[in-house]
């Protein structure tokens, strides 16, 4: 039995350091300070909401489309002591792209959520990833 258990745990364990990376990267810093912190797939209405978890007390905020345009009308950044920051963009973002580097005011940017209102460009069946990068 007890051979059986290390079995186990000795896959477990394997199985779990292989997908860490991959998972870890993602959350990473790039070459350029930002990190990713949070993102969601639009679903083609008119607002959704991106909740971030734990403390992310940042500076600077940008939005990415990763995989299909989207027009981005404006983003509210909600903050963890209850006041929020309202950014009009007004940018067509292609697949790929980040809006402006935007940046935070007050001395406790602590980001709780950020509110979305987009419209998609195109149709199609893949829907727009939006992903959330900070930089401290």
């Amino acid at each position: 039995m007890s051979r059986n258990f290390i079995l186990a745990a000795a896959t477990a364990g394997a199985a779990l350091v292989a997908t860490t990376p991959a998972a870890a990267q993602q959350w990473r810093w790039n070459e350029s300070g930002w990190r990713t912190i949070g993102y969601t797939r639009v679903d083609g209405r008119d607002s959704d909401t991106i909740h971030l978890a734990g403390v992310t007390r940042q500076r600077e905020i940008r939005l990415c489309a990763m995989s299909s345009p989207l027009r981005l009308r404006d983003f509210d950044v909600r903050f963890a002591n209850g006041t929020r920051q309202d950014v009009d963009t007004r940018a067509v973002l292609p697949a790929g792209r980040c809006t402006r580097a935007v940046d935070l005011r007050g001395n406790r940017r602590d980001i709780d959520s950020v509110r979305l209102r987009y419209e998609p460009i195109t149709r199609v069946a893949m829907r727009p990833v939006v992903r959330v990068q900070v930089r401290g």
